[in-house]
């Protein structure tokens, strides 16, 4: 019931200005999202590197980061698991999360055994702990997966490849706008979002030795 109120504006009933924005902030939720982020943060990791065995590497973690997941919560909103593949129900989502942390753990384990690409399975490792973090935020507040998938994404992008991606921070800024105009989230849960997505990248990938 505080959840639901928190994401009200103190004026229930939107503005033309404010109903005008509903599209733009869809389709930017839409592009900006996990699954579809994941993709070329996947591929434009493994790029920063000179080794031979790319392809092999990225195929492996979009399997276990991107394709499995998501299977899993598609299959969920067609047997009636799920509201929405958002999985916009706080109670909804502890499910997703562990299927998650499980796969991106077993794709880290398949990419060192294999000799994959060290940056992707410090990726997974991301994944898998930022996940974790976050479930157990998600018991008592539904903080921004969108926010914290970007933020995470951008900041391990940048230390592999240095200052030319700073510009991009600006769609976290975006996407974290989108969220809140959608009444998904709200400030503070976004900003928590980026936040938490930031330092957990930045951390690990400087333990990793970026």
């Amino acid at each position: 019931m505080l959840e639901n109120m928190a994401l009200q504006d103190s004026d229930d009933t939107p503005t033309a200005t404010q109903q005008a924005q509903m599209p733009f902030a869809r389709l930017v939720s839409t592009i900006l999202s996990p699954a579809v982020v994941a993709l070329p943060f996947i591929v434009l990791m493994a790029l920063s590197t000179n080794a031979s065995n790319i392809l092999s590497s990225v195929i492996i973690t979009i399997f276990f980061l991107c394709v499995g997941p998501m299977a899993y919560i598609v299959f969920g909103v067609i047997t009636g698991k799920f509201t929405d593949a958002d999985v916009s129900v706080r109670s909804q989502r502890v499910g997703p999360f562990l299927f998650g942390i499980t796969s991106s753990l077993l794709g880290d384990v398949i990419l060192h055994l294999t000799q994959g690409l060290k940056n992707l399975e410090t990726v997974l490792l991301l994944v898998a702990i930022c996940g974790l973090l976050m479930m157990i935020v998600t018991l008592w507040w539904k903080i921004s997966m969108h926010a914290s998938a970007l933020g995470a994404a951008l900041t391990a992008l940048s230390m592999a490849y240095g200052k030319i991606i700073l510009p991009a921070f600006v769609l976290l800024i975006l996407v974290s706008w989108s969220r809140v105009r959608l009444k998904r989230h709200t400030l503070a849960q976004v900003i928590a979002g980026s936040i938490i997505g930031i330092l957990l990248s930045w951390s690990l990938l400087k333990t990793q030795g970026f």
